[in-house]
């Protein structure tokens, strides 16, 4: 079994690598990304075409898929000259070979905490292009005048909503970065300093809270991002969790009726969001001085320009990290957008060391037990049992 499982990861691997060297033959550079909004890497990339005349080849995975791409591509052969993915995927910049960034790629007018995501081990593994990326509360307002402000008020009317046949809320139950700020509500952190710590009280309780509000039919656990996302334009749900990056498409099919809200608190306690950059990744091998080099560098040159900043967040209310563009974004906002700037206060910044990676990874295989029965307490227990053992394996 062994065996046939390794044949096939090299029969997939094969195939990827020639359809990527296919892309890279056609295009001047290939680009895999992972992000929501496509409609704002499409955007960029056209821009960049028309103003350099260097053609770029897009592949968009879905985000739960594009790590185990990259890592079976750094195993295997082919990969795309870069990708874009959230900073926390860093920490594995050994397992996916990641190029380091050379220094004069990184533009001096990015903001220190942008800088900081990129940064792994005393070197730079991405490029930083947007900020945020954290969970807030949208509503949907025909059904909605004033949005909740808490967990218990959102049961409390929870019934009223069903016998609309509205779901009351929805969000991409089973990911666990949707499931994270239930856990800080608890006041649970996934790390503390160097140490993993998933095997605690507060992960308990927090899980058992979580499992309840799908026992209730508060939330459709089935309903996954896409599901969710739909329901509240289509008017079957009245809130929903979702990213700062799904603002601007939601409203583009909502309209007035797109209403923004902080996150509800729990037992009293505000609910924080993790935040976290998006960076270009260099997958690929650089040989100095080569053209392909030359069109990479003058694409991440071209993403961290002001202009381009400005045109990605007037456009899809995505966030800079051209430090003096941000702060102008918070002395001018005003509506929706100070909501969005609120929210971001409250996050909690994502580390991109290699334990935050072990994290993602031993509360998915963790949670998944605790959806096929196993208990809240043995589901945390599960959890820091593989952290600690791949954290072994990885040193």
């Amino acid at each position: 079994m062994i065996v046939f499982r390794r044949f096939i990861l090299m029969l997939v691997a094969l195939i990827l690598g020639t359809l990527s060297s296919q892309s890279a033959f056609a295009a001047d550079i290939t680009i895999w990304y992972s992000h929501q909004s496509s409609r704002f890497v499409e955007g960029l990339v056209q821009r960049f075409e028309q103003e350099t005349g260097i053609q770029v080849s897009l592949v968009q995975f879905k985000p739960s898929k594009i790590k185990a791409e990259l890592l079976l591509g750094a195993q295997y052969g082919g990969v795309p000259d870069l990708a874009l993915v959230p900073s926390d995927f860093l920490g594995l910049y050994q397992q996916m070979r990641l190029e380091p960034v050379l220094k004069p790629w990184l533009s001096t007018d990015l903001s220190e905490d942008a800088l900081k995501t990129a940064k792994v081990d005393d070197a730079y593994w991405g490029v930083p292009v947007i900020q945020g990326n954290h969970l807030m509360l949208f509503y949907n307002k025909k059904f909605v005048e004033e949005p909740v402000a808490s967990w218990q008020e959102l049961i409390k009317t929870s019934q009223q909503y069903r016998d609309d046949n509205l779901m009351p809320i929805g969000w991409n139950y089973t990911d666990m970065y949707f499931f994270m700020p239930f856990l800080f509500a608890f006041n649970g952190q996934p790390l503390d300093g160097d140490m993993i710590t998933l095997d605690t009280p507060e992960m308990v309780e927090a899980l058992d809270y979580y499992q309840q509000l799908s026992v209730q039919q508060v939330v459709d656990k089935k309903c996954n991002y896409n599901c969710s996302q739909q329901r509240l334009i289509k008017g079957e749900e009245a809130y929903a969790i979702n990213g700062d990056w799904a603002y601007q498409d939601l409203k583009d099919e909502m309209g007035d009726d797109l209403g923004v809200a902080l996150l509800p608190t729990l037992n009293s306690k505000p609910m924080y969001s993790m935040k976290s950059t998006f960076v270009f990744t260099l997958p690929g091998k650089l040989t100095k001085n080569s053209e392909r080099e030359n069109r990479i560098a003058a694409f991440l040159t071209f993403v961290q320009r002001e202009d381009n900043q400005k045109w990605v967040y007037q456009n899809y209310h995505l966030l800079p990290v051209h430090q003096a563009l941000f702060q102008q974004v918070v002395s001018q906002a005003k509506g929706d957008e100070l909501v969005l700037l609120q929210q971001l206060q409250f996050a909690k910044p994502m580390s991109s060391e290699t334990n935050m990676a072990i994290v993602w990874a031993a509360m998915e295989k963790g949670y998944q037990r605790f959806r096929n029965g196993l208990s809240a307490k043995e589901s945390a227990q599960y959890m820091q049992k593989v952290a600690n053992k791949q954290s072994k394996r990885l040193r």
